[in-house]
This record gives C-alpha cells, structure tokens and sequence, in this order.
C-alpha cells in the first residue's frame, strides 16, 4: 500500500519543480491549425471557424480543475480520448487530487503530446464551492466587449458603379465591416452576450438597414438551476449525438488527428458567431433526473433563401438558403429574411459510467415551397414545406474500447455511422469508422463525419492510428476509402474515390517542433475532352508534401517554416503542380507589452485545382487562411498592444500581390490591378 503513496508524492516534488521553471502556458498552435484544417476538409469556405475559436477560448479563460472535473467536463476538451479521460478520472480515483497540472504526464494514455495540448486549459486548484445565487454572482461576473472594423483598401467594382445594370445595383454602403460583440458571463452559472455586424458593401443606418447593423444576435444562458442543467433564450446552436440527426455549427472531419472521429457531447451551446443562418432563434432548455437527461427547445427565425417563382395556387417556392450572409446587390436584397424556419423539438438521453444512448428529434416547417432541382443529380432531394428528422446514438467504453454511431432518417431515407477507438496501449491507439448514408437522406442542421459538405450519398471506410514509436517522435495516419451511389455536383455518375494521409512529428525540446506530411487524394471528378460531346467521368489525383518547423530562438523571437508543394493530375489532362514557401517571425519587447507577428509567403500555381491554403494569425481568437493559387506573394504584420491587464488592441495589415494578374477577384467584387491590401483594427476590453 506504501506504494500509492510514494508514486503521487514523488511526482508532486517533481512536478512542482517543472512548475517552478515552466513560463506561462500559452496555446499551442499546431492544434488549433490542426482542428480548424479538420473544420475545413469538411465545411469549406462555409465553415464557421469563429463559434469553434471562441469554445477554445472560452476554454483559455475558463480552464477546467482537474480535481473537481467531471465526465461531461473533461469531454468538453476535444483532443482527449474518452480512454484517457477514463483514465484520468481513475488515477484521480487511486492516487488523490493532483498536486500540479504537470502530474498528467504519470496519468497512463497522457504521452509527451497529448499532456502539451491539455495544459492551456486546464489547472489543479481548490475554489470556493459557488452555489447558485443571482447576485452574488453578477457582481462577481466577468464583462469582455469587442469592437472590430475592416475593409479593403483598393476599390472593387461594386462601389465605383452608380447607375443600374442588367438590373443589378451597385454596392450601396460603404466598404468598412464593424463589428461589436458584448459578453458577460459568471463562473459557469450565467452566460449573456450580443453580437452586431454590418459586412462590406451593406447600407448602415440607411435604405434596407435603418436600424442600422445588418446583423444582431443576442442570448442569455443560465446553468446548473437544481435539476434545469441550462436554460437559454435567444440564439443559440444544439449538437446532438454523431451529428446525423442534429447538429449546427461547424464540426471537425479529417485531418492529422486522426483519432478524433467522435463527437462526445450533447449540448446547447450559445451563439456567438457572425454566421447570419446557421443558428437557432427561441428557447432551449435542458434538465437532468440522475443519469437521464432531457433536452427540448423551440425556435422560429427568417432565412436568406433563392426565390424561385410562384406556383399556380399563388405558394412561393425557393431552391435552397443562402449561406453568405450579404445583404449588398438588388438579387441578395431581394432573397433576404425570405422565408421563415420554424421548428421544435428535443432529445432524451440516458448515461452510466461507460454507456450513453440517446434519441433526437426535429420537426421543421416552412412559409414557402422548397422545390428540388431540375438536373438529374437532384431527383433524391427534399421537396416540401415540412420535414422530420430523428435519430438514435450511443456511445460505450469497455476498457481499451470506445463504440459510438447514430442511425437517422429523413426525407424517407436513412442514414447510419458506427465506428471504434482502440488503445492499444499508451504508445498506439487505432481508430474505424463506417458510414453509409442513402441519397434520400436529408437533414436540414447536420455535420457527421463525411466526405463531403452534405450528409448523403455516401458509404466509407476510415482506418486511422496514432503511434508514438519513439520518445517525442509521433506518427500520425489515415486512410477514408468512400463510395457515392448517386450523382454529385460536377460528377455525372456513380462514383468512388480516396484519400490517404501520414503526419510525422518530432519535438526535440520545448523550444523546437516540426513535422512532415504526406497526403494524397483520389477524387472523381467530370472532365472536358476535346472531342467528347459531354464530359467524362475521371480521377482527380492530388499530393501534397509539406514540412513545417516552428523554432523558439529566444523568450522574445519565435519563428515558424514551412514548405509545401503540391502535384495535381487527372486521367486525360496534363499535370498542374503548386508550390508555396513562408517564414513567420513574432517578436515580444521585453519592456513592452506587445507582440508583433509578421509572414512573408511565396506562391506559384498552375490551377486553382493545385491552390495551397496557408493558415495566418488573424484577430478573433487567433486563426485564418484563404487559399492561395496563381502566381504571387503573401504578407501580412499584425501587432498587439497591452493597455494593462483589460485591454488589448490589435492592427492587421495584409496584402496579396499577383505577378500574373491585371485584376483580383471577380463580378461586383473585381479590383483593378495586381494587388489586394485589406486592414484590420480591433480592440478588446475585459473587466
């Protein structure tokens, strides 16, 4: 028995001395890349990056004890295993609350990796029990106010023209964005917060935006009320099961974390992003009566949708909604706010310590007619004005095994995903997922692990692993082999396809990592021959070789590089190769409160089809990227300032410069020259 006593103690005299020499724990950026270039695999450009920032740093600012956390806590952290959160909570179980936050490195499962990601958000401490009572807890509240403007230095097309073509008018507002986000939120207890935007090119306090802002959101969330785990009123998101039946907001699919295929939370989340339609407008609430759980929420918003025609009976009809969110051009006007999405609904969910099993569903309706379309690829579509999507899931861990899946149905189709996490031991561990979705189905709010943006037409098998062969060596891999039993966009026939990846890392010290990637695509794609009246079916082959570095040379330089190339060919065409280079460098004075960040890229493409996407440091909550493609450079210096400990200010400045291009960009948005320079200011208050 003496021996369970010894091991923690030991460790605490360690741990404590590695406390004593480590700086403050900051984020780690190869994570974050890593699971917003997940987001995009699967979402594209319409991914919602924002809403999973600000989750991770919320986290940042409100890290989770490791000594009181719970299941339903740990799981909020998305690189952790639910073996290594069993785990976890075991050896909390055995050796006793955790001296420091460095003691994860004895917790069996938590490599050298794995312990590097979890420190930013988590901690090892003794606060004061908070029971719920209102006032004390708003004065002890937390109030973070964001204030953001941007716009595009060259002027585009849309705001030199000033009379009306083809129908069609030019930009009415001004080029700047401004966006301002309130937050306020109490411990864990009390959440509120109002979001207000106005893109590019829209009318302020003018015309179709009177009010002003072309975007407002607001919500209040309150938390842990006797059995009510969360009551929300205003905007909000829910994330149920694998992501089948219900799932709004962006999600991760493939990427290096190949062992992070399964979703673990049932959730009301609030909205804080600028994303104008993906989000719920109502009521939502959710309670708890020992391990049963009930969630049920309402909502009715209108939508940005394409406006058809109207039938004989006089009933609008529309084609689908519109996802960008401008509100500039007559057209985007026009389809503004068009129809209302009503729906209600809810999921009721039982969990023990290694089953959860649950049930969704959704009923929506609509004020138009969404009409299918007309090409042969549409035939399985949702038409109508009403839909019901439900679903069941479950999750098991039965000592090194994890089992998730869901099965829903909508437009009379089905759709089911099932996979398995295997620790092997704490140096491997395996991942497999199938799925087969029907091309009937259809979920209107879904994000499961697929292929592709839409949840149907689709059946696959993914094999992953992760291995740490060697002390900070770690080997990452993948392989998604899928098939699409119907027509897709751009592809006139059944088809398959598939993708490969293998990540080597390597951190030889605190100060250093780097990595190697391997990645290769397989994808079906129609194809134009000389010759042929329609397009061909072919095979779109793609690889991609990239090697970063990421080098601390001092406790105020640190640089990152990277290197990537790029081959891209297809049966019957020629070759197209793309090859991107960049260095970063952030440098913090000693004396001053700042940190200025700075990259110069260099990019050469033959296609768009061999663009490389190149992530940068941006303003909201630290990530963005655009793809690079063509023939050019890249650059862009970002500083923040410190004004004590609640404010901080930011300026960004980036410019593109095409060596082969007389105009950027294209339509209303086209800019006379090689160049686009665009400019960021914010400032953040927290008090």
């Amino acid at each position: 028995m003496l021996h369970r006593f010894l091991l923690p103690a030991a460790a605490g005299m360690i741990v404590f001395m590695q406390a004593l020499a480590q700086p403050e724990v900051q984020w780690q950026p190869g994570f974050i890349e890593s699971l917003l270039e997940s987001v995009e695999s699967r979402n594209g450009e319409s991914a919602d990056y924002e809403s999973l920032l600000h989750e991770m740093e919320y986290l940042y600012r409100n890290p989770i004890d490791l000594n009181k956390a719970s299941l339903a806590d740990l799981q909020k952290l998305p690189f952790l295993t639910d073996f290594q959160i069993s785990s976890l909570l075991a050896y909390r179980n055995e050796h006793g609350k955790l001296l420091s936050i460095y003691e994860l490195g004895l917790v069996y499962g938590f490599t050298d990796e794995v312990v590097r990601m979890t420190l930013p958000f988590v901690y090892a401490g003794e606060p004061e029990t908070e029971d719920f009572k209102l006032q004390p807890l708003l004065r002890r509240g937390h109030h973070e106010i964001v204030l953001r403007t941007q716009r595009v230095l060259e002027q585009a097309a849309g705001y030199k023209i000033t009379d009306t073509i083809a129908g069609t008018s030019r930009y009415p507002g001004n080029p700047w964005l401004y966006y301002a986000r309130y937050g306020y939120e109490s411990s864990n207890h009390v959440r509120a917060g109002i979001t207000l935007e106005k893109d590019p090119g829209e009318d302020f306090f003018n015309n179709t935006n009177r009010q002003g802002f072309d975007f407002s959101s607001a919500y209040l969330m309150v938390n842990d009320i006797g059995p009510l785990k969360t009551v929300l009123a205003g905007d909000y998101r829910l994330q149920f099961g694998q992501g089948l039946t219900l799932w709004n907001g962006s999600a991760p699919g493939k990427s290096s974390l190949s062992l992070n295929i399964v979703k673990r939370q049932d959730a009301i989340k609030a909205f804080t992003s600028a994303d104008e339609n993906d989000l719920f407008r109502g009521m939502a609430a959710s309670a708890g009566w020992g391990k049963l759980s009930m969630t049920l929420f309402c909502s009715s918003k209108r939508r940005d949708a394409n406006i058809t025609d109207t039938l004989p009976s006089g009933r609008i009809r529309f084609s689908s909604f519109q996802e960008s969110g401008y509100h500039r051009t007559t057209g985007e006007i026009t389809d503004e706010k068009s129809v209302r999405e009503t729906v209600f609904g809810g999921n009721l969910h039982y969990r023990n310590n290694w089953l959860k099993a649950g049930a969704t569903c959704a009923q929506y309706w609509f004020d138009r007619y969404w009409v299918k379309g007309a090409e042969l690829k549409d035939v399985y579509d949702f038409e109508g004005t009403s839909l019901l999507n439900w679903g069941i899931d479950y999750t098991a861990t039965l000592n090194r095994f994890q089992l998730f899946g869901e099965t829903a149905h909508g437009n009379q189709g089905w759709a089911t995903l099932n996979g398995a996490l295997y620790n092997v031991n704490k140096y491997a561990s395996l991942s497999l997922l199938y799925r087969r979705f029907q091309p009937e189905f259809f979920s209107l709010h879904s994000s499961a692990f697929s292929e592709g943006s839409a949840d149907n037409n689709e059946e696959a098998v993914y094999l992953g692993t992760v291995v740490h062969p060697f002390r900070k060596w770690q080997v990452s891999a993948y392989a998604d082999f899928y098939h699409f039993p119907w027509l897709r966009y751009r592809v006139n026939a059944p088809s398959s396809g598939s993708d490969y990846l293998v990540q080597v890392d390597y951190g030889p010290g605190r100060k250093a990592d780097m990595f190697f990637r391997l990645r290769y695509e397989n994808d079906p794609a129609n194809e134009v021959v000389a010759g042929q009246p329609i397009p061909i079916l072919s095979s779109m082959k793609r690889t991609g070789l990239r090697y970063h570095l990421s080098l601390s040379l001092s406790e105020q330089v640190t640089i990152q590089d990277r290197a990537e190339l790029v081959w891209v060919r297809s049966d019957e065409a020629s070759h197209d190769r793309g090859i991107m280079v960049y260095q970063d460098v952030s440098y913090r004075p000693v004396q001053i409160p700042m940190v200025v960040s700075f990259r110069f890229a260099w990019f050469d493409t033959d296609t768009y089809d061999s663009r490389i996407y190149a992530y940068e440091q941006d303003m909201t909550s630290g990530f963005t990227f655009s793809p690079l493609y063509s023939r050019g450079y890249r650059s862009y210096l970002m500083v923040r300032y410190d004004i004590g400990k609640s404010v901080s200010c930011r300026l960004r400045i980036s410019q593109s410069n095409f060596l082969d291009k007389n105009a950027v960009g294209s339509g209303w948005d086209e800019i006379e020259g090689s160049a686009r320079t665009e400019v960021k200011l914010q400032a953040t208050a927290r008090f």
